[in-house]
């Protein structure tokens, strides 16, 4: 691991702890300018792909939904941790299954399940960008349905 203030690639781990979502954190200590810092370590997994709509095949990246969700949290939750924790509750539930390939209408299905449970104004932000509308009438009356189906969500 480089140090973040000297770029030394010789580092000792002081204290490991487990985080949840199997995670680590280690507090680091640079052996060159005796700097003090935290690291997260997180497994990655890099045997699922993605199917895109057009049929495209790529590799399952975690970042794609957290940016998604911050983009559609945008006014409201600027909070990084409260994002990682949404990315990291919708990532362990799409692959709980263990898949080898997801659809990304999957992904953006759980993520609208997180979003409408979290945000209603977000889910709303993300449902229009997820889905395809025909036009503004179609998008009312979708969001109408919701509103049916889940009381006063949207």
């Amino acid at each position: 691991m480089h140090c973040p203030q000297c770029q030394h690639d010789d580092t000792r781990v002081l204290d490991t702890r487990s985080q949840e979502a199997q995670a680590i954190k280690r507090r680091r200590q640079c052996a060159a300018c005796g700097f003090r810092f935290s690291t997260l370590e997180k497994p990655i997994r890099e045997d699922v792909s993605v199917e895109k709509r057009d049929g495209r095949i790529e590799e399952f990246d975690r970042q794609k939904i957290a940016a998604s969700l911050q983009c559609a949290l945008k006014k409201g939750y600027r909070q990084r941790d409260v994002v990682d924790a949404l990315a990291d509750q919708i990532v362990s539930k799409l692959l709980a299954t263990k898949p080898q390939r997801l659809t990304s209408t999957q992904i953006g299905e759980e993520v609208m399940r997180c979003l409408k449970d979290f945000d209603a104004l977000a889910y709303v932000r993300y449902l229009s960008v997820h889905r395809t509308f025909a036009d503004l009438d179609e998008f009312r009356k979708r969001i109408g349905n919701e509103e049916k189906k889940h009381g006063d969500v949207v």
